[in-house]
């Protein structure tokens, strides 16, 4: 997590906090190398109102499961996600869920439309500059993008 982030994240204000974090089957294997266990998912009904109305209309359909529901990173007591902590992310970039690994970036399964306005990176003047020198740079995301929908399309919704 970078020092922009963190300091959300103090606020209570981050996009760690209140969201579903959709987790592939990849996500899910490179998750579970790294910490050794897979008790850090669980399964419950989308929050629609997580999804904005300008992301992909096609998304719902490749996140929901059969049974309706969506596997995502689970939350604390504070709604916060539990992977969060003082310090950042207890994962390492390479291993976080694709979907975190391309927010603030907003998108569609065509490409990235533009930045979260939830994110104060927004507000900056130069906000690509600043999303460059936190090595979240476009190319970067956009090779994220392509995985992401790649990852769901081949889901196979195993826990």
């Amino acid at each position: 997590m970078t020092l922009s982030c963190m300091s959300c994240a103090q606020a209570g204000t981050s996009c760690c906090k209140n969201y579903q974090v959709n987790l592939t089957t990849g996500d899910m294997h490179r998750i579970s190398e790294f910490l050794g266990h897979q008790d850090f998912s669980t399964i419950e009904p989308p929050v629609l109102e997580d999804i904005e109305p300008k992301y992909d209309p096609d998304w719902l359909p490749l996140i929901v499961r059969p049974d309706g529901m969506v596997r995502v990173l689970k939350k604390d007591r504070e709604r916060y996600c539990t992977m969060l902590t003082p310090t950042g992310c207890q994962l390492p970039y390479d291993r976080r869920p694709l979907i975190c690994r391309l927010y603030p970036y907003t998108y569609t399964e065509k490409g990235i439309v533009g930045v979260d306005s939830a994110c104060p990176i927004s507000k900056e003047s130069d906000c690509q500059s600043v999303l460059d020198r936190l090595d979240m740079p476009l190319e970067k995301a956009k090779k994220c993008l392509a995985l992401i929908y790649a990852e769901f399309k081949s889901e196979t919704f195993e826990q």
